[in-house]
């Protein structure tokens, strides 16, 4: 059997053997499904065995130096821009590659009972193929961050010069002759809520920057009450958007070790993806339940379903400037908001589930496991 009939006819066993080995090579956290990471895999293992054999030598001894990898190449490209927009780092792609190749030789060569020149010759083309995919998805794992860099930080740079040029056209009308002092309350509300805006601006700025950094979100345990947390966060909301109606259904033991602060943080990025998303004339649920495995918390708004394509890029970081580039359309924040929700909540070593359609609305549930104190710290690399 040839090696691309081999890779066509054992795909399965060949990304079982990779995922197998993912977490020990990529030292990525224990708790991370790498279910994603290898759906692509599948299509690059796909495009190698079809470019493998989509030419015939007329000697098989030798090399194909013309090979053209078209497949490949469409491949590699898409697999390194989706490793981009999963916010997975270039150090985790690249050693998913040389996993890939021990994979496929290891199980290939086992099943050979002995090996020839073509053998041989077939594996140094699979090098070479796999060689060439990982340069194209480098590079446009490379120009898909650097464009989203630099669209990323023009969004921040506008979002922050509206708000700033409130604040200093407020404080010249106040130094202005003959200001009417009656104003003066006006004003200063003026200028604590768009100091408030650009404060939420550079914290979710600062959060996004130390999750990238670390991999991870720093969480800070301590014994709490998750009901506590769901009512202060749903006060908080209230006050800032007090023409949306909220109903509030708490129940269950919600006592555990929490960071009660992220986890606010973290309901109220929720709350706020609600109000921007949700229909405007319809409420906002918060509703919870537990067991002794887990605790769960539910932010659900009524309006337009949210479409299959873009529920897996949710999460993405970068999903704002994507949403600009082919809407044109200025949110009036850095869309950060699900991103750190989600990246608070593993922190937690929890999930967070989406279910969103036109008879149901939208639903965004976390998941928080129960953990004994100890095995909570060492996942939460306590800071």
């Amino acid at each position: 059997m040839s090696l691309s009939s081999f890779i066509a006819a054992h795909r399965e066993e060949i990304l079982k053997a990779w995922e197998a080995s993912a977490p020990t090579r990529f030292h990525r956290a224990q708790e991370e499904s790498f279910a994603p990471l290898r759906d692509n895999l599948a299509e690059l293992l796909d495009a190698i065995a079809q470019d493998l054999d989509g030419s015939t030598r007329a000697d098989d001894s030798h090399i194909d130096q013309t090979r053209a990898w078209t497949h490949v190449k469409a491949v590699a490209e898409k697999h390194g821009e989706g490793r981009a927009h999963a916010g997975i780092s270039v150090k985790h792609m690249v050693p998913e590659f040389p996993a890939l190749r021990s994979s496929v030789a290891r199980l290939w060569l086992e099943s050979l009972s002995s090996v020839t020149k073509r053998d041989l010759v077939d594996l140094i083309e699979f090098d070479a193929g796999l060689d060439l995919a990982l340069m194209h998805a480098v590079s446009k794992f490379m120009d898909q961050l650097t464009t989203s860099r630099v669209t990323f930080l023009s969004i921040l740079g506008h979002d922050l010069r509206d708000p700033l040029s409130t604040v200093i056209s407020a404080a010249r009308l106040m130094l202005e002759e003959g200001f009417d002092p009656a104003k003066m309350p006006d004003v200063a509300k003026r200028i604590v809520r768009t100091g408030e805006r650009m404060h939420h601006l550079v914290v979710d700025l600062l959060d996004f920057t130390r999750s990238r950094v670390s991999g991870k979100m720093p969480i800070q345990r301590h014994e709490s009450d998750l009901g506590h947390t769901i009512r202060t966060a749903a006060d908080e909301f209230s006050t800032s958007h007090p023409e949306r109606a909220l109903n509030i259904d708490v129940s269950g033991d919600l006592h555990g070790s929490w960071d009660d602060r992220r986890m606010s943080q973290a309901i109220g990025n929720l709350l706020a993806n609600a109000v921007h998303h949700g229909a405007q004339d319809k409420p906002i649920d918060i509703s919870t339940w537990a067991d002794e495995s887990e605790v769960a918390i539910a932010v659900h708004n009524e309006g337009p379903p949210i479409p299959k394509e873009r529920r897996g890029q949710l999460f993405d970081p970068l999903n704002v400037v994507r949403e600009r580039e082919t809407t044109g359309r200025n949110s009036g924040h850095l869309g950060l908001g699900l991103y750190i929700a989600k990246a608070i909540v593993s922190g937690h070593r929890g999930q967070i589930d989406v279910d969103s359609s036109s008879e149901r609305g939208t639903t965004f549930t976390i998941h928080l496991p129960r953990e004994n104190h100890e095995s909570r710290d060492e996942a939460s690399g306590g800071t």
